[in-house]
Formats: structure tokens, C-alpha cells, sequence
């Protein structure tokens, strides 16, 4: 009998493809589209939007499988959207497509597939999962330009086993190339790079948009002195060094956003690089280190990870210190713990020293 294999299909050409392989593999596979946006606004051009339905029902009956629609606006409207402004109001630099994974695909949509009987939920992520040792981890995907298990430390250990990741060992130009040999219709169809809501807009203007109005204020440097002024600390993240508004002397970066004063602080790139953090909801995929390990430690997508010694870490809450200071560790920000390409675990960095 076949397994059965629900893949969450965007409507780009990684989640096709990754349908087509396991469907070739001989799987029962079924599409399904979340719509993470009420049909009289149906938001930008991205993988929750009316558009990427259409497009991934057009994938599903080339292929030659089911597909369906399911509402998922409450949930990514909360957990996601709702997050991302309660954090730029705090001051704070969220990871969106953290949380959609955390509380959207890997648990909403994780469910329909079991809810749908399902053995197995895909999606078009480059990571991979293997088996070794009587257990499952997750491991960088082997495109070094596509990999993203940084984004995906929140699974739970237990879905490991239920979860497929077809394009893993593939590189991008071999996927585009399958999906051309395929003949699948995604002409036109261009790659994501914003945060799909916010789409090619400034965040500022999403932000204003949903509540969180401007409020100018002052621009200083560490000592309290006075450069300039801002429209809205929000419109500023941890480590930014143009568009600050403030010219001469030598280059600066922003170092600090304090919503409860209203400043934008700015310093030089000592100013912006800290040694020392801590994070909350620490999610392990193996057993947490212990204090005074050494794990690596990657704090931002693109970040190559460093040398970080476990200062304190109890399940839930995890404290070290980087041998080397990084540059612009921010809070909201998650921290994703290696061990060569196994993902060890990771949380969301609370506060930096």
C-alpha cells in the first residue's frame, strides 16, 4: 500500500517540485494551499494569496494529484502578522517565517495531514532529515545558497520522523532544471525575498498601516547626546547603517532602540557588536548542551555561526557567551545552535552584552 504524503504547496516552483518527486516516488501525495488572506483582500503576491492557489491547482493537475484549499487566516493573521507588529513596537526585530513554520505549516497544516491520514507532511524546504543512531535529525540542506534549517529549529522532535523534505540534497539550478523537464507551468513565476506580506513595501508603511503610527523622536549616541531625529523607531533594526538620517563624522550603526524613552541610539561598530546573550522558548532537538560546551551559534539567516560557551542553559532559557564579539545580535532575533550541519536547537534572543 502507498504512503500517503500531504505537501504544502505555495504555488512556486520548490513545493512543485517537490510534489512531482515524491509523487515519482511512488507516493499517494496530495496538494494543499493554505489561504492566509480573507478572500476582499487577497494580499500581496505570495504563497497565502489567491494568486498562489491558482497557481499551485494548475501544479497539482499537471501532476496529476488532489489538491485543496484550506483557511488558515485566524492562525497566520495571530501568530504571524500579529507577532511581527507587537515585536516592531517593542523594539524588537522579529523572524517571521520562523513563527510561520512554528505555528502555520509544522502545526495548522501538520495537523490537516494527520487529520487527512496522512503519514508524512512535505514541504519544499532545503534542510534534510535523517536517521542515525535510533534517531532523527535535522541537517542542513546541501545547497550552501538555499540551505534553511535556520528556519526550521522550532519543529518538534517527534514530527521529525513524519516529515519530508524532498529537495534536501538538491541544489537550486537541479530543481529549476526538473521542473523544466517536467514541463510544470511555472513560467513567470518569480522567487520570493521579502517577508511575503509586507511584500516590496518598507515595513514602516506595513507597520503604519496596522496601527503602529509614527511618533518622531530623538536620535543619540550612547552618552545621550543628541545627532538628529527619527519618524518612528520601528522604522529602524539593530546594526542598520543607511538611511539613519544623520551625516558626518564616522560611520555609525544602529546600536539600540529604546521604545520606552523613544531614542534611536547610535554608535560605531564596537557600539553594535556584543559578546554575550540571552534567549526564552528554547526548542532542543537533541540534548541541550551543558554549561561550558562549546556549540556554534548562528543568529541571523545569513550569519556564518560562531563559537558560543554555554554560560547557563535549563530546557527553556539558554545564556552564553560568543568567543568573538558578533555584530548586531538583536532581540526577537532567533539564535539556531549547530553541530556541523546538524540543527541542535534554537530560541528567540531576549537581551545582548
Amino acid at each position: 500500500m502507498r504512503k500517503k504524503a500531504v505537501v504544502a504547496m505555495s504555488g512556486g516552483v520548490d513545493s512543485a517540485v517537490a510534489a512531482a518527486l515524491l509523487k515519482r516516488d511512488g507516493f499517494e501525495v496530495t496538494g494543499v494551499t493554505l489561504n492566509l488572506f480573507a478572500p476582499e483582500r487577497s494580499g500581496p503576491a505570495c504563497c497565502g494569496s489567491a494568486d498562489s492557489a491558482a497557481r499551485a491547482r494548475a501544479v497539482c493537475d499537471a501532476i496529476g494529484i488532489r489538491h485543496y484549499v484550506k483557511n488558515a487566516e485566524r492562525v497566520f493573521g495571530d501568530r504571524v502578522i500579529g507577532d511581527f507588529v507587537r515585536a516592531y513596537s517593542a523594539g524588537r526585530t522579529p523572524n517571521p517565517c520562523v513563527e510561520c513554520n512554528r505555528y502555520v505549516k509544522f502545526s495548522y497544516l501538520f495537523d490537516l495531514a494527520v487529520a487527512f491520514g496522512a503519514e508524512y507532511l512535505a514541504t519544499g524546504h532545503y534542510a534534510r532529515i535523517e536517521a542515525a543512531g535510533g534517531e532523527f535529525r535535522l541537517l542542513r540542506g546541501t545547497d550552501p545558497l538555499k540551505d534553511q534549517s535556520y528556519f526550521l529549529y522550532c519543529l518538534k522532535k517527534d514530527q521529525l520522523p513524519r516529515l519530508l523534505f524532498p529537495l534536501g540534497a538538491l541544489e537550486k539550478r537541479e530543481v529549476r532544471r526538473i521542473s523544466a523537464g517536467l514541463g510544470l507551468p511555472m513560467e513567470g513565476v518569480r522567487e520570493s525575498s521579502d517577508i511575503c506580506f509586507v511584500g516590496g513595501g518598507s515595513y514602516g508603511k506595513y507597520l503604519a498601516g496596522k496601527g503602529l503610527e509614527p511618533r518622531p523622536g530623538r536620535i543619540v549616541d550612547s552618552k545621550g547626546k543628541i545627532l538628529g531625529r527619527h519618524d518612528g523607531y520601528f522604522n529602524y533594526t539593530i546594526g542598520q547603517r543607511r538611511g539613519l538620517g544623520v551625516y558626518g563624522g564616522g560611520r555609525m550603526y544602529v546600536s539600540a532602540l529604546r521604545p520606552a524613552t523613544n531614542e534611536v541610539v547610535l554608535g560605531g561598530l564596537e557600539d553594535a557588536s556584543f559578546s554575550s546573550f540571552t534567549a526564552s522558548g528554547m526548542n532542543w532537538l537533541s540534548a541541550p548542551p551543558k554549561t561550558g560546551d562549546v556549540v556554534r551559534a548562528q543568529i541571523r539567516y545569513r550569519h556564518v555561526p560562531a563559537a558560543c560557551r554555554v554560560a547557563s542553559s535549563d530546557g527553556y532559557g539558554f545564556s552564553g557567551t560568543f568567543e568573538k564579539s558578533q555584530f548586531a545580535p538583536a532581540s526577537g532575533q532567533s539564535v539556531v545552535f549547530y553541530d556541523g550541519d546538524r540543527v541542535l536547537g534554537g530560541g528567540v534572543i531576549e537581551t545582548v552584552g
